[in-house]
């Protein structure tokens, strides 16, 4: 399953039984919720919107291309391993999506039309939530040049556009080359993969922070406005390894909101025990799953309790003047208590496992105050 969580709750789904009287086959979905993530309005009525994270895979394959597990086996594998949010993005075509839709209807799982294609030799674009009439040609051979005998790259990520198609970078293993400037300076590419969890330690990937990705594609997302994605790009069966995710804020959970919310750059990459995404949406996350407050006085030490509300484990350092630095490791819905010599009006962290940039982590500032208030 979603490894990266702690269960909260499990759901049995009855697939099928036997007609000789056999026990029936039984799926497990292990999920455990966020709290809703409040951001607070700039506007002078104060009104807040509320935001629900989903977890998504917006790259996957079945046996329409090179895939070897069927589009309703994907839905049903999306929804064991804890997903709410799945694109299949076979090469080529989309027959996988009509298969697919009625099987993620019946659980509840949320379904975008995809594909996979690009330029010949180069860059890979994954296309999402397109029109059902938009009409592919030749993936994967589209020209960088116009006397080229395939398609013209351009021409083609204009109709896809046009169709109403989402495009993302999917694993960067060629650079930020003129294709892809071109496309971003014409808003055309909108997202990138930060981290492919089927291309390993291969295509140009960096082994940085205890695993292999793409720490350099997480810079171009800041610097050109792009939207992050952690994805899978499975083509065979998912293992019990943790599975990459793009964590999602949405104001309503439908395709129309999450489409929102990738429009919006409202998109987390979830890996290795690491959120990567632009600083103001990651404190957004921190100032609703985490709570730090004073926790009274014991043994000649002032005690604040550092809270993790959230699904995901934390880790962070907490350094005061004259005090030694504290690491903090907080499991899923865990909370510390730590000591200081002094009474604090407020406390900073810097969020070890939590990227603003491949070399920058999130820091936060916490005003104290009691439990109570």
């Amino acid at each position: 399953m979603y490894r990266s969580f702690g269960t909260v709750l499990v759901i049995l789904f009855v697939l099928q039984s036997s007609s000789r009287g056999d026990s029936p086959v039984v799926a497990v979905r292990s999920q455990a919720p966020f709290p809703p993530i409040v951001a607070a309005e700039e506007d002078p009525a104060g009104e807040e919107t509320v935001f629900e994270v989903l977890r998504g895979d917006f790259h996957i394959h079945t046996p329409h291309s090179d895939g070897r597990v069927s589009p309703e086996g994907r839905v049903l594998e999306a929804w064991r391993y804890g997903y709410d949010v799945i694109a299949i993005t076979d090469h080529g075509n989309f027959y996988a999506y009509e298969e697919a839709k009625p099987h993620a209807e019946a659980l509840g799982l949320l379904l975008l039309r995809g594909i996979e294609t690009g330029i010949a030799g180069q860059e890979h674009i994954v296309a999402l939530d397109f029109a059902a009439d938009y009409e592919p040609r030749n993936p994967h051979r589209w020209a960088e040049t116009e006397d080229q005998e395939n398609v013209f790259y351009q021409e083609q990520m204009q109709r896809l556009a046009d169709a109403g198609g989402y495009m993302l970078y999917a694993h960067p293993h060629v650079g930020l080359r003129e294709p892809m400037l071109w496309a971003i300076e014409r808003g055309l590419l909108r997202g990138i993969e930060v981290k492919n969890d089927v291309v390993g330690q291969r295509w140009n990937t960096v082994e940085s922070h205890g695993t292999w990705w793409s720490p350099f594609a997480l810079d171009w997302a800041l610097e050109h406005d792009l939207a992050v994605f952690a994805n899978s790009d499975i083509h065979g069966t998912r293992g019990e390894e943790s599975q990459a995710v793009t964590l999602l804020l949405v104001e309503e959970r439908s395709v129309s909101g999450v489409v929102d919310a990738i429009e919006a750059n409202r998109t987390i990459a979830h890996f290795n025990g690491m959120l990567c995404a632009r600083e103001e949406l990651l404190d957004l996350m921190i100032q609703n799953l985490v709570e730090v407050t004073t926790a009274g006085e014991a043994e000649g030490r002032h005690k604040i309790q550092v809270a993790n509300r959230g699904p995901i484990p934390l880790e962070a350092t907490v350094g005061m003047e004259g005090e030694s630095e504290t690491v903090l490791k907080l499991d899923a819905f865990e909370s510390l208590l730590i000591g200081w010599d002094e009474p604090l009006s407020e406390v900073d962290i810097v969020w070890t496992n939590l990227w603003v940039s491949s070399e920058d982590n999130l820091q936060t500032t916490h005003r104290l105050g009691s439990g109570d208030e």
